[in-house]
């Protein structure tokens, strides 16, 4: 399989990575890209697990990326909310990948990503990569060039945090669903 090959088949993986840590289609498009870019560096290196190695890069990328947002965001006075995906967003990354549109059309919501926005840069690529992407302990290690243990902790860590962080109240899909609806169109 060629480069580029290898690449489009985890470049919807690599940005649903990115999006769900950075919470921006434009900027995990970007992380996208320059994974790409280092993939190409590597191509004369021996990688034996290319899935594994290109989502490492793309957490340390992603994990590169809040570090600057969060240094941008500490002026900025507003509260900072994560953009949706769009549907046509969605279609333009999975058009002919019907599993990956549904991987990143998943149950994430504005209030997980404005959760995952309160957890640290790490803790947030070690809670994504296990509960998301069902990553072992010994990738999410790699990623974030940490130990398992540490990675077992920065998971432990983050769940708790997503719990204390929970609604208090529960509401049923339909009355999501109904409340959004009517929202919109209030909104339009």
């Amino acid at each position: 399989m060629s480069d580029l090959a290898t690449f489009e088949a985890q470049r919807t993986h690599l940005i649903g990575i990115a999006y769900r840590m950075l919470g921006e289609m434009s900027a995990a498009e970007d992380v996208a890209q320059e994974a790409w870019l280092r993939w190409r560096q590597a191509a004369g290196e021996e990688i034996r697990d290319p899935r594994a190695w290109l989502s490492a890069v793309t957490v340390r990328l992603s994990l590169d990326a809040l570090r600057k947002a969060r240094a941008r965001r500490e002026t900025y006075v507003g509260p900072w909310l994560p953009e949706p995906i769009l549907p046509d967003d969605t279609r333009a990354l999975a058009a002919d990948a019907p599993a990956a549109r549904a991987e990143l059309a998943s149950d994430l919501s504005l209030a997980l990503l404005y959760v995952l926005e309160r957890l640290t840069p790490e803790e947030r690529a070690a809670l994504i990569l296990h509960d998301a992407f069902d990553c072992d302990y010994a990738v999410i290690a790699a990623a974030l060039e940490k130990n398992e243990a540490a990675c077992r902790k920065l998971v432990s860590r983050a769940r708790e945090r997503v719990r204390q962080d929970r609604p208090r109240r529960t509401v049923s899909r339909e009355q999501h669903r109904e409340l959004v609806t009517r929202f919109v169109a209030a909104a339009a």
